[in-house]
């Protein structure tokens, strides 16, 4: 079964009958591709991602159709109807509903869920080891448990801690409580990408967010012609703004950003997107170069 790490309800915004523009590089012919009929259903999603190995069938996909679905993406999809049309009406249960998605993006790619397995995993094996210490025979016991089951818990750590992650209540207060207020554009003029939240200062991995920064920016565009900020600093939203400017820095940091796939609601910004995504593979292009 496959999980998609981007919601298909943030998808569907540059789709037209469920298909969007896809723009990627192709190692073998070493050219931008453009494939003008991708579906929402397809992109951004891994088989198996988030599913707890080791358990009851039942069990097996809670992360994706217990969590992921119905306590981040559908409620943030609800709030984000509000959000678009006026961000003061939001309710404080509705803000927290989205501040949830948006924390739930640095945990949720696969990079961040590779790294967190064995990461977590061997805390948490330090913490069970250290609980059995002075009695040799419980030592014995857990060492063999952890032995057995290393690969298991591997597997499951990363999406039980991502899952801890996007309901931290420190987390979510502190996306809550910034400035948010979306920039619009009279036509289709942004992109997204298979890694869609951008933040400043940039961190290690894509869609991680420097929460403990206080200049934190957070971008998620939201549609072909909207993108939500979000910032610590109460200053930033007053800065005076270049429209262009302003939509290609985001698409130059959507591209950069990116890891496979770069999609878009029409073929107006192809132009654009193929001479970056070529750049960017070949090592020539960085933001604000060209």
């Amino acid at each position: 079964m496959g999980h998609h790490y981007v919601p298909q309800f943030l998808l569907r915004r540059w789709a037209t009958e469920g298909r969007l523009i896809a723009y990627f590089f192709e190692t073998n012919s070493n050219k931008v591709v453009e494939n003008p009929k991708a579906t929402v259903a397809s992109a951004c999603q891994i088989k198996d991602l988030n599913v707890f190995f080791g358990v009851d069938l039942s069990q097996r996909d809670f992360p994706e159709t217990r969590f992921f679905t119905p306590r981040v993406d559908t409620p943030a999809a609800t709030a984000l109807k509000i959000l678009e049309t006026d961000v003061s009406k939001l309710t404080q249960k509705r803000r927290m509903d989205w501040a949830r998605l948006i924390v739930s993006f640095g945990v949720r790619t696969p990079e961040a869920l590779r790294d967190m397995g064995p990461k977590e995993a061997k805390k948490a094996f330090e913490v069970v080891q250290a609980m059995a210490k002075g009695d040799p025979q419980a030592e014995r016991r857990v060492t063999a448990l952890i032995e057995k089951n290393m690969r298991t818990f591997q597997q499951n750590f990363p999406l039980q801690t991502a899952i801890e992650l996007s309901t931290d209540p420190q987390k979510l207060a502190t996306v809550g409580g910034m400035d948010w207020w979306i920039t619009r554009w009279p036509r289709p003029a942004i992109l997204i990408g298979d890694r869609p939240l951008l933040t400043y200062p940039r961190m290690k991995y894509p869609c991680g967010i420097p929460l403990n920064n206080p200049s934190c920016l957070i971008a998620l565009p939201i549609a072909p012609n909207a993108v939500f900020f979000a910032s610590a600093d109460r200053r930033t939203k007053s800065k005076e703004i270049d429209l262009d400017k302003m939509a290609r820095a985001v698409n130059e940091e959507t591209i950069f950003r990116s890891t496979t796939c770069i999609y878009a609601s029409d073929k107006s910004l192809a132009s654009f997107v193929k001479p970056r995504i070529a750049g960017k593979a070949t090592g020539t292009w960085q933001p604000g170069s060209s």
